[in-house]
């Protein structure tokens, strides 16, 4: 998350603690002392920190990875094994290597507090390292081990001035040769029971410094095959559908630092600042995220994972061919979770999940033309899914369904006849499995990158169900 600031701090350079083993709890962080004014507000910041460094430090012989104690336990500190140069920007709290999550409402005001105008449509956002004004969120409790970090926190919602978000986030670290593998729980307990649009999240987002500033990812339809990669040289906020399910931040000569997730087709890239040449307190650096939608209850639990490669752009291309591969057909399953469907404009009966999707099979908002059952981002070729099994109960008056998909090169869902198809229903609440078959449509061509289901047939919608249990490429047996 790109986190300009008004303000700069001037604080004492800390001394960075040398790892030990220990597992204790841990109190929270030192006293927030008032910003000053900047007298050199055209200029670089100068090679200060906001507070001292807390930093736990693991290592074996190829990285050097900390995280920071007075920074909500992100990772600040990352380095290949015999550099002593940190690759983490820390120019701000909204910087390092972290984790970030996005809820409504927005703007979001609680406990008398308004958010910071300029960052008043970030809405219910929790960030691990800290808030806006520089107050580092709570440690509840770490566990340092030789080769492995745990830590949890209580994040702050960033454009607030010291709220503790209602949640908390785990991470797990542990180093495995050239990687770092994160696993990632975050719990919800909001008081606000209701349920907003699914959005994106930074899980995690990476920034890194000035000399790491090339974005580089596979953008291409045939992934695993060693074909050319994309170097992406816009400085935006820029979406990138990745089919090899990494991006990565490389230097002049080649090395860097890989970002790797399971399943995960939706990365973004940005460049802040100017130039090649800076220092993990600079302002210039560049970064990259894996973008997930994600369905955000009020009582919900969350896991992720992640990988972060150090190495070339082989080493980084090397571990991903070596994962398990994505699925390249639909096989979804709701026994526990939504596997990565999310919502817009229509809500379901909340967390957990238990067997299936139960959805309010009708606009939230009526003023809005329709709503979208979403999937998350997948790789079809559509000559492997000629059809689509949905297994589902409706209750509703309406007597037909929509299938909605879209093309890499599509910057939306695209409604219209060459990008949907409308299905038969029954809706009298008894489960049927639909066979929708894609196969002899013009538009079903070309690579699919996503899908959703709604209801075409509004004027029938009040008082509508839909409980979803699958969406497969062949029957649920």
């Amino acid at each position: 998350m790109f986190r300009t600031r008004f303000y700069l701090y001037f604080l004492c350079v800390a001394v960075s603690m040398l790892a030990f083993t220990c597992v204790r709890e841990y109190p929270a962080t030192a006293p927030y002392t008032p910003p000053t004014t900047p007298t050199n507000p055209g200029n670089l910041p100068p090679q200060t920190q906001p507070v001292a460094q807390n930093r736990l430090f693991i290592g074996n012989d190829k990285i050097r990875l900390a995280i920071d104690l007075n920074m909500g336990g992100a990772i600040n500190y990352l380095s290949e094994a015999g550099s002593s140069e940190n690759m983490v920007n820390n120019y701000d709290w909204g910087r390092q290597l972290q984790t970030a999550l996005y809820g409504g409402p927005f703007p979001y005001s609680v406990n008398g507090k308004d958010p910071v105008y300029f960052w008043r449509n970030l809405g219910w956002n929790p960030v691990q390292t800290g808030d806006y004004y520089n107050h580092p969120a709570r440690i509840v409790s770490y566990q340092q081990g030789q080769n492995s970090l745990y830590v949890k926190t209580i994040p702050l919602i960033w454009p607030l001035f010291d709220e503790p978000a209602d949640c908390f986030m785990e991470h797990w670290i542990e180093l495995q040769g050239n990687t770092a593998h994160v696993k990632i729980r975050s719990t919800i307990n909001r008081a606000d029971t209701a349920q907003y649009d699914g959005r994106t999240q930074e899980m995690p987002c990476v920034y890194l410094n000035a000399p790491w500033y090339r974005m580089v990812t596979y953008t291409g339809t045939q992934p695993f095959t060693n074909g050319p990669v994309t170097e992406i040289s816009k400085l935006e906020m820029l979406s990138h559908y990745t089919t090899e399910n990494w991006t990565a931040l490389l230097n002049d000569e080649g090395r860097g630092v890989g970002l790797y997730q399971p399943n995960q087709f939706r990365f973004k890239t940005n460049g802040f600042g100017s130039g090649h040449v800076g220092k993990e307190f600079d302002v210039t650096s560049y970064y990259m995220n894996a973008d997930p939608f994600l369905q955000i209850d009020h009582n919900g639990v969350y896991e992720f994972e992640y990988t972060l490669i150090l190495g070339t752009l082989a080493d980084i291309r090397q571990y991903a061919y070596a994962q398990p591969r994505p699925e390249t057909v639909p096989n979804f399953k709701f026994t526990k979770d939504r596997q990565g469907w999310f919502y817009y404009n229509v809500t379901d009966k909340g967390w957990p999940i238990q067997n299936e999707l139960n959805v309010n099979w009708q606009r939230a908002d009526t003023s809005k033309a329709n709503f979208r059952v979403c999937s998350p981002f997948v790789y079809w070729k559509p000559t492997d899914v000629p059809k689509i099994y949905i297994q589902a109960a409706f209750t509703t008056k309406a007597t037909t369904a929509r299938i909605v998909w879209r093309k890499p090169e599509d910057y939306d869902f695209l409604d219209g006849p060459d990008r949907q198809i409308d299905f038969p229903i029954v809706g009298d609440g008894k489960f049927r499995t639909y066979e929708v078959n894609l196969s002899g449509h013009s538009g079903w061509s070309g690579l699919i990158n996503q899908i959703c289901l709604l209801n075409p047939q509004n004027n029938l919608e009040k008082g509508s169900n839909m409980r979803l249990k699958s969406v497969t490429v062949a029957p649920v047996q």
